[in-house]
C-alpha cells in the first residue's frame, strides 16, 4: 500500500509538470490556426493578428529572468502555481475579449504568466525528482514534442467546430488540473536575482553548459526551417512537408524519456556530447547527398540524446542556491538559440538560393551542422573545466 501510494504520488507531481509545460506548447502552436479566424472577426489583416503570436513571445522572453529570480526568493512552487492559475484565467478573458486591442494586450500579459510555467518547470522537475532528473527531464522534453505535435490539428479543429474562442477555453481545464497536482512539487530557493547573477556568470561549467545550449537550439531551429523550403522547392506540397516534419519531434516523444534515463546512468555529459555528434554527422549527411529522410531520422534521434541530458547539466551544475534562475536561464537559451538559428538558416537561404537549391541546402547544412560541433566541443571543455577543478581541489 505503502509502495502503490508513493508511485502515485510521483505521477501526480510529474503531471503536473508535464501537463503545465504542454499547456504553453500547445496554446503557442495551436493559435496559429485561429490567427485568419481572428483576422476576420475582428475585420483586420495578418500582420495586425500577428502580434497575438509575437506579443506573447515578448511577454515571455523579458519575464524569464525577474520571474525566476522573484521565485527564488518567495519559493518556486508558489510562483509556478501563481503562473498556471494567472494563464488559465487570462486565456478566459481572452476568449472574450470585446476588441482586437485587448486581445492583444492581454496576449502579452499571458506571455509573462506563461514564463512563470515554461521557464520554471526544468528547474522543478530537476528539485522534484533529484536522483532521476535525466529520464524526468527526458519526460518534460517528451512533453513539448507532443504539444507541438497536438497543437496544430487540435486548433485547426477546435476553430472549425467552434470558433477561434474555443482556443482560449481548452487551457481552463488543463490549466486548472496542473494546478490541483502541482502542490507536492520539490522546492527551488534561491538567493534572488542579482545574487544569483553574480554566482552563476563564475561558474564556468555552467555559463558553457547554457552556451551548448544556445548552439544547440540554434542548430536545431534553424534546421527546421531550411527544411520547408529546401522540400517545397524540390516539389513537395506544404501537406506532405508537414508530414515529413513529424519524425522528429516523434523521435523526441518517444525515445527523449529512454535518452534522459540513460543520462542518469551514463553521466549528462557524455549523452549530451553524443547527440551534438549524430547531430552535426546528420547534417553533414544530409547536406552533402540532399537526402533529407537521412537528416530527419538521425537529426531527431540527435535531438533526444541532447537535450534532456544538456538540460540536467546546465541545472547540476548551477551554483548554490542559483538553480531557479538557472532554470530561467535555460530558457533565455532556448530563445536565443532559436532566433540565432531562424538568422543564420534564411539569411543562407535568402544569399544562396539563387544559386540553386542544392547549392544553398548544402552549404547551410554544412554551417548549421558546425553549430552542433561547436555545442559538442563546449560539453567537452566543461568536463575538463570539471577536472581541472577536481586536481586543484586534491592539491
Amino acid at each position: 500500500m505503502f509502495i502503490r501510494r508513493a508511485i502515485l504520488k510521483l505521477d501526480m507531481r510529474l503531471a503536473a509538470l508535464l501537463i503545465g509545460v504542454t499547456l504553453s506548447t500547445v496554446d503557442s502552436s495551436a493559435l496559429n490556426l485561429a490567427l485568419p479566424s481572428l483576422a476576420a472577426h475582428f475585420r483586420t489583416n495578418a500582420a495586425s493578428v500577428q502580434g497575438a503570436a509575437s506579443l506573447y513571445l515578448i511577454g515571455s522572453a523579458l519575464a524569464f529572468l525577474p520571474l525566476s529570480g522573484l521565485a527564488g526568493r518567495i519559493g518556486t512552487v508558489k510562483i509556478y502555481r501563481i503562473s498556471l492559475f494567472a494563464f488559465s484565467a487570462i486565456s478566459l478573458f481572452l476568449a472574450l475579449s470585446p476588441s482586437l486591442l485587448v486581445l492583444l494586450c492581454l496576449r502579452f500579459i499571458q506571455g509573462v504568466a506563461g514564463a512563470g510555467v515554461i521557464g520554471l518547470v526544468p528547474g522543478l522537475t530537476a528539485a522534484t525528482f533529484r536522483e532521476r532528473k535525466g529520464w524526468a527531464l527526458g519526460m518534460v522534453s517528451g512533453a513539448v514534442a507532443a504539444g507541438t505535435l497536438m497543437g496544430p490539428p487540435l486548433g485547426g479543429f477546435m476553430v472549425d467546430a467552434f470558433g477561434w474562442r474555443s482556443i482560449f477555453y481548452i487551457n481552463l481545464p488543463f490549466g486548472l488540473a496542473a494546478l490541483l497536482l502541482s502542490g507536492q512539487l520539490g522546492e527551488l530557493h534561491g538567493a534572488g536575482l542579482r545574487e544569483s547573477l553574480r554566482r552563476v556568470v563564475a561558474a564556468p561549467r555552467f555559463l558553457l553548459a547554457l552556451l551548448a545550449t544556445v548552439f544547440f537550439f540554434a542548430q536545431s531551429f534553424g534546421t527546421n526551417l531550411l527544411w520547408p523550403f529546401y522540400l517545397e522547392a524540390s516539389g513537395m506540397t506544404p501537406s506532405q512537408v508537414g508530414i515529413f516534419l513529424l519524425v522528429p519531434p516523434m523521435m523526441l516523444l518517444f525515445i527523449g524519456p529512454w535518452a534522459g534515463k540513460v543520462s542518469d546512468r551514463k553521466g549528462f555529459d557524455q549523452v549530451s556530447w553524443l547527440g551534438s555528434a549524430v547531430l552535426a554527422v546528420s547534417s553533414f549527411v544530409q547536406g552533402v547527398t540532399g537526402k533529407v529522410a537521412l537528416g530527419l531520422a538521425g537529426i531527431g534521434f540527435g535531438r533526444a540524446l541532447f537535450q534532456a541530458a544538456n538540460n540536467a547539466a546546465v541545472l547540476a551544475q548551477a551554483p548554490e542556491d542559483t538553480q531557479a534562475v538557472a532554470s530561467g536561464l535555460l530558457s533565455i537559451a532556448r530563445v536565443a538559440g532559436q532566433a540565432l538559428g531562424s538568422i543564420l538558416a534564411g539569411g543562407m537561404w535568402g544569399a544562396l538560393e539563387h544559386q540553386g537549391i542544392r547549392h544553398a541546402f548544402q552549404v547551410s547544412n554544412m554551417v548549421l551542422g558546425s553549430l552542433a560541433i561547436v555545442s559538442g566541443v563546449l560539453i567537452v571543455g566543461r568536463r575538463r573545466v570539471s577536472s581541472c577543478q577536481n586536481n586543484s581541489s586534491v592539491l
